[in-house]
């Protein structure tokens, strides 16, 4: 079969031959119709995720629409190595397996899940947002931070504050629920500021971070009271991803001076119970149009030439004929 085939962690995936994969018991074989291009697949690739690959070589990819052999459309995860989501067949285990409503196309419907359970799972587990909460969103402009202002409404933030780098997608967000927006490309100075006026507006209750770095250095010294008469607060701040840095050094006086309550949420810290709960609502909100993404496709065979993309707002899909 032709698969995207990783031979060297740090290396570019490429279009190639890979042995078709032998089934084995309780698992099932998919034909792959669409993959996604996710981060998590880059980082696991490149060698900097926590869970990278430990043998080579392997067919990449996290998840993935497909047929199983009855010719029902099914979404799956979790591929048994060295097999992956990005090539014309795979096998997955029988639990992680499910069917996708008929009205959600396969582009979308392969791209949606990674970016909305990135931020449903930790505000809803993590976090446990409460319905009229203000929520903070760093890396809004990106794929999963689009998505995650949609899911943040959905799941009754009062208030969501859209923070990114990018100032073309930034003028878009309110047009996907965004109250306020700051862009993250000030110096520190207006950064906090700017954090500091919106805090002073609605409290901050929720961030949800997929930049980390410095900017989240930035966030928590905005967070801080001055007052030491100052009414208790609850900052959950839910750590996603590491865009901006894989390090961020936290004031003690943030830990002191806020509530400030840090949290990660990945593999790992979310249980599968979680993940087969929160699918069917994904599913039926992006059925009726409430949950969208802007989603490209391309062939599988180009997989190469677009590995190192930048994603400017909108998710890559590799289809599979």
């Amino acid at each position: 079969m032709k698969a995207v085939v990783l031979n060297q962690l740090g290396g570019v995936p490429r279009y190639e031959d890979f042995p078709d994969p032998i089934l084995e018991e309780g698992e099932v074989l998919v034909k792959v119709k669409a993959a996604a291009l996710t981060r998590i697949s880059k980082s696991r690739a490149s060698g900097t995720h926590y869970d990278s690959y430990r043998m080579l070589p392997v067919v990449c990819g996290v998840d993935g629409v497909g047929l199983v052999e009855d010719g029902t459309r099914v979404f799956f995860g979790g591929c048994r190595l060295p097999y992956g989501t990005m090539s014309e067949l795979t096998v997955v285990p029988k639990v992680r397996v499910g069917p996708i409503p008929d009205d959600v196309d396969a582009l979308s419907a392969a791209a949606l899940p990674n970016a909305a359970l990135s931020s449903w799972l930790p505000l809803a587990y993590r976090a446990k947002l409460r319905r009229g909460e203000t929520v903070v969103i760093l890396g809004a402009t990106g794929v999963a931070g689009k998505v995650a202002i949609q899911v943040a409404k959905h799941l009754g933030a009062g208030r969501v504050v859209a923070a990114g780098r990018n100032e073309q997608i930034l003028k878009t967000l309110s047009n996907l629920g965004a109250d306020a927006v700051i862009s993250l490309a000030q110096n520190d100075e207006a950064l906090m500021e700017a954090f500091a006026q919106e805090a002073s507006k609605h409290p901050f209750d929720v961030v949800i971070d997929y930049v980390w770095g410095h900017p989240a250095e930035v966030v928590m010294a905005a967070l801080m009271q001055h007052d030491l008469m100052a009414e208790e607060s609850r900052v959950r701040y839910v750590s996603i991803g590491a865009l901006a840095g894989t390090t961020a050094s936290v004031p003690s006086a943030a830990l002191r001076s806020s509530g400030l309550e840090i949290y990660g949420s990945g593999g790992g810290s979310v249980s599968y119970k979680a993940i087969l709960e929160t699918i069917p609502q994904m599913w039926a909100l992006a059925s009726t149009g409430k949950l969208k993404m802007d989603v490209e496709g391309v062939p599988l065979a180009d997989a190469e030439k677009v590995w190192a993309q930048n994603e400017m707002g909108r998710r890559i899909v590799f289809t599979v004929p």
